[in-house]
């Protein structure tokens, strides 16, 4: 497991020769500018509600994230909406399920239960813990935990069933 997490990392560090178009990367985004990119593009969903989430660590069948609550996805009361919560739980718990090197697959069933979304406030930082619950054939099942940071209090939690064989293209 220890060479997994290793060779993972090493994966996603970037090459020194690689450091000044990861700049100008960061410079356009910045600057509001398009950025190009390989493969199928995400949603403007994908984009704007995903945008910030930061990997902390990850190991077969485990990740675990950080998320700053950005006023952008809160709610009339001032705490974040649950269509963001969904996207969290449902994202996150997909990358989960692939990351013990088992087959990109796509969501065929969630449950979220939004157990006190008040205490996800704008700026409040998120720890995000994601886990495959197991695999069976082509289906997978994981179980997502969202809680504030800060207190512990859980925001929501919810379980997630994903299905398929899809391949996985690596693009490196």
């Amino acid at each position: 497991m220890a060479s997994y997490s290793a060779d993972l990392k090493a994966l996603l560090q970037v090459r020194a020769e690689d450091v000044p178009l990861v700049d100008e990367l960061d410079r356009r985004a910045a600057a509001g500018a398009a950025i190009p990119r390989q493969g199928p593009a995400p949603s403007f969903f994908e984009g704007f509600a995903l945008q910030g989430v930061r990997v902390e660590s990850i190991r077969p069948g485990h990740i675990l994230c950080s998320f700053t609550v950005p006023a952008r996805l809160t709610a009339g009361g001032g705490h974040i909406a649950s269509g963001a919560v969904v996207a969290l739980v449902d994202e996150i718990g997909s990358a989960a399920a692939v990351a013990d090197g088992k087959h990109l697959k796509v969501s065929v069933d969630m449950s979220v239960s939004f157990v006190d979304l008040a205490a996800a406030a704008p700026g409040d930082d998120l720890r995000i813990t994601a886990r495959a619950l197991g695999h069976k054939g082509a289906y997978s099942g994981t179980h997502v935990l969202v809680a504030n940071a800060a207190t512990g209090q859980v925001v929501a939690e919810g379980r997630h069933s994903l299905f398929g064989k899809m391949k996985i293209k690596s693009n490196i």
